[in-house]
């Protein structure tokens, strides 16, 4: 049987609480991917340490500053700029060991093991910086399947998520089923990002975005999915 990756992006913030109790609970495998200074209040301290403590959880470095939302900027700049970024963001996160699992901000690009695949996006500008982290022991990985939100541009904790969660289990099969569809064969990584899954907050006043990531992953494990940390990909 296949293996989903779930992976939240751009943590600890509002949301991220509510990620870790529901893999928690649900006790599914899953691997946050944080921003070294969104750990910024006793608060968020608190949420890292909780994600620490759950069994079902690996946490892993998704840089320091986000690129500030420039992403331009971030990888036309002196790539050892990005890798002191990264490399402050694994003592922040206490992130341990190597190779240092990792995701840049903003770009779908790879280097773990023999995968080596950069984002087109902007002349494939993410390469002098991926190139980089990976000769310094980080390992970098992307996404196949994106369980996309609303207000993505909008101000931190505005989005919803964009898609029913039929929807979402439907795309993961497709790519799993066609043939080129995931980066590696019966292996989809979901990326998904932290705020989307609030318990406080609904789109209408239905079900509440938390209650959809429960949905989603118990419709995964009733077709059958097994789950595992980035951490055992390759």
């Amino acid at each position: 049987m296949a293996t989903v990756y779930l992976t939240f992006d751009d943590g600890p913030l509002g949301g991220t609480d509510d990620v870790v109790a529901v893999v928690t609970a649900e006790q599914v495998k899953s691997t946050l991917f944080m921003v070294g200074d969104h750990v910024s209040s006793a608060w968020r301290r608190g949420v890292l340490d909780d994600a620490h403590s759950s069994r079902f959880i690996q946490v892993a470095n998704h840089s320091s500053t986000h690129a500030g939302g420039r992403y331009r900027d971030y990888y036309a700049a002196d790539p050892r700029t990005v890798l002191e970024g990264f490399n402050r963001a694994t003592t922040t996160l206490r992130i341990t060991g190597q190779p240092i699992d990792a995701r840049l901000p903003g770009r779908n690009t790879w280097r773990a093991g023999s995968i080596r695949r950069t984002d087109p996006a902007n002349g494939n500008d993410s390469a002098r910086a991926a190139n980089l982290l990976a000769s310094h022991g980080y390992r970098l990985f992307g996404w196949d399947v994106e369980w996309r939100s609303t207000g993505r541009n909008a101000p931190e904790g505005a989005g919803h998520p964009d898609q029913r969660v039929s929807d979402v289990v439907r795309a993961i099969q497709s790519s799993l089923d066609r043939s080129g569809g995931t980066q590696t064969a019966n292996k989809c990584i979901v990326l998904m990002h932290d705020p989307m899954f609030r318990a406080s907050r609904s789109e209408g006043g239905g079900v509440t975005d938390r209650q959809q990531l429960v949905q989603l992953i118990q419709a995964l494990k009733q077709a059958g999915f097994d789950f595992d940390f980035m951490s055992n990909y390759l």
